[in-house]
């Protein structure tokens, strides 16, 4: 895993105005891990350097400004407020003109993905270099913001600036991560994308008792899928879904077991790694050949020593039905899993979001857990688990003969393993298997 380095030396701020920026005017390199995304080609000079010249008084203030939603707000493409998102989220927006790369910082769990790309700046004559793609740790991310926002602000006390937007706001800030309460209540206010601290009282109340009303571990993707109007009620519809689940009496006595003997999952994987290794042990368990029938509901509940009513007795349609939602799974009064899905009209998708939901019970024992299509860590691990849970890589692998594959190629694919060509597309490209061609 790589760390985001900000190192920055005092200059003289030769014909800078405004108190704060001169105040604060530095060269400043950015590295992540060992690679430098603020080299720079000079037009003026014809020349590449590692270091920017800026104030960092505006870096600091939109680091404290966009605070927690640095560290916890995913994007979530139904929402539709991209380029609100983008200027939370990219460098690029850090105010009054300044120079700086294209860098997004995109939460997903307990870790960021960090991506930068090449792009000219039009009015300090410079062109930022180089791309590319690392994932850091939220932790030592957000230790990092914090340093440098203190530093920014010693620097103003030293150098008599006193009483800025960035002070005050970084005080805001400290104090609710001094304060357990607080730092959740902002947390929960960057996941439906808001500002904490510019909600209305009838607002904020909102999101205090939705913390109320909901289990910890689906009140994070909770929020992420659904929409502030009406956000009370769907949680009560989501509590009604809960309640069914929990109220189940179908024992899957084979699954428990099976869970109970897995291998744990490598922190240090990805999350897709751990996804993939996962489903290979269950397959194993359950005694699912690469040459076994293709998955239907006959089939899955024959592997897990159910009958057929007894597996559509766990799995129920959901009155909850988010954009963003896909499924719930809870333990049953057995300890076993019972699963709300949303409502699909293709077989093949249905027992995919089945299949992740599978993967949340046998990974989170005792907490309900919510499916969404947003791209979380949690959530990239269970489409993996569903992928090479339903069409491992290696069985698509032994049926391919040449290493372009078409898209009628794919689809004939799918066909004879019973899955959607989503999946097998899937599993073609991030497994490498071949070339998609069109």
């Amino acid at each position: 895993m790589e760390t985001l380095n900000l190192h920055f030396d005092w200059q003289r701020p030769d014909g800078v105005r405004g108190l704060e920026l001169a105040a604060t005017w530095a060269s400043l390199r950015i590295r992540v891990g060992d690679e430098c995304v603020s080299r720079v080609f000079d037009r003026r000079s014809k020349s590449v350097r590692d270091e920017i010249y800026v104030p960092l008084y505006p870096l600091a203030e939109w680091i404290v400004w966009n605070w927690w939603a640095l560290l916890y707000e995913t994007e979530v493409r139904h929402r539709g407020d991209r380029q609100s998102f983008s200027s939370r989220h990219n460098l690029r927006f850090a105010g009054d003109g300044v120079g700086m790369p294209d860098m997004a910082l995109l939460p997903l769990g307990e870790h960021v993905e960090v991506t930068w790309s090449s792009w000219g700046h039009p009015y300090q004559h410079i062109e930022f270099l180089g791309h590319g793609t690392r994932l850091l740790f939220r932790s030592e991310l957000a230790q990092t913001f914090f340093d440098f926002v203190q530093s920014v602000c010693l620097r103003l006390e030293r150098e008599n600036v006193t009483e800025t937007w960035l002070q005050q706001g970084w005080e805001m800030v400290r104090k609710s991560l001094d304060d357990p309460e607080e730092e959740a209540f902002c947390k929960a206010a960057a996941l439906l994308g808001k500002d904490p601290y510019a909600l209305v009282p009838d607002d904020a109340e909102v999101i205090i008792r939705l913390s109320e009303m909901l289990p910890p571990s689906i009140q994070d993707d909770f929020l992420l899928v659904s929409d502030w109007q009406g956000i009370s009620d769907q949680a009560d519809l989501l509590r009604q879904d809960l309640d069914w689940a929990r109220h189940g009496q179908v024992d899957w006595g084979r699954l428990k077991r099976v869970r109970a003997s897995s291998a744990p999952v490598l922190p240090q994987a990805l999350p897709w790694q751990q996804g993939y290794a996962l489903a290979a042990q269950v397959r194993q368990a359950l005694g699912v050949r690469e040459e076994s029938s293709p998955f239907t509901d006959e089939n899955l509940a024959g592997w897990l020593d159910l009958s057929v009513e007894e597996f559509e007795n766990s799995v129920h349609e959901g009155t909850y039905q988010a954009p963003g939602m896909e499924a719930l799974v809870a333990e049953n009064e057995t300890g076993s899993p019972a699963f709300v899905l949303k409502r699909k009209n293709r077989p093949q998708n249905r027992m995919f979001t089945f299949c992740r939901g599978l993967c949340e019970y046998l990974l989170s024992p005792g907490a309900p857990r919510l499916v969404t299509g947003v791209n979380t860590e949690r959530q990239k691990r269970n489409r993996a688990f569903a992928a090479e849970f339903l069409a491992p890589a290696d069985a698509i692998r032994k049926r391919l003969t040449a290493g372009e594959v078409s898209q009628e190629d794919i689809d004939d694919l799918a066909g004879d393993m019973g899955v959607s060509p989503f999946v097998v597309e899937h599993q073609i490209v991030n497994h490498r298997l071949a070339e998609v061609v069109e």
